[in-house]
């Protein structure tokens, strides 16, 4: 039977030739490892780059929403308020045309002020809360 020496049992003992074929040979190789490593660095930072711009672009569009929603929020809330606005105004408005006419004064005068007219007689009669206290 043979015995069989894995590559790992030899030793290998050699030389490298010093002569222009091995030496350019050398040349090329190291020049294709240096190819290799500028092509790989290439295309890291082509890979890279362009993810960070978009996660950074990603981050400004998703803040702008933010801001875009809470200005929408805030012009919502502006626009209830001027329709409340918008009917106080209209309240006013029809409180100041009554308050032109002498009937709606008159009666007023006499509902809040218990004031009569001549010949008249005013009656207070105490509401049913009064009555509750007593």
């Amino acid at each position: 039977m043979t015995r069989r020496h894995s590559s790992n049992d030899e030793q290998q003992n050699f030389t490298k030739l010093d002569n222009d074929y091995v030496r350019n040979t050398d040349k090329a190789i190291n020049r294709k490892q240096q190819a290799r490593k500028r092509k790989l660095r290439r295309i890291v930072f082509f890979a890279i780059v362009p993810v960070i711009i978009i996660a950074l672009l990603l981050n400004v569009l998703s803040n702008q929403q933010e801001t875009l929603a809470i200005k929408e929020k805030s012009k919502e809330e502006a626009k209830q308020h001027l329709s409340e606005l918008k009917e106080e105004q209209d309240s006013l408005n029809l409180k100041i045309k009554q308050l032109q006419d002498d009937e709606y004064i008159a009666k007023l005068l006499r509902k809040e002020y218990y004031l009569s007219e001549k010949g008249e007689v005013i009656f207070i009669i105490p509401d049913k809360e009064d009555k509750k206290d007593d």
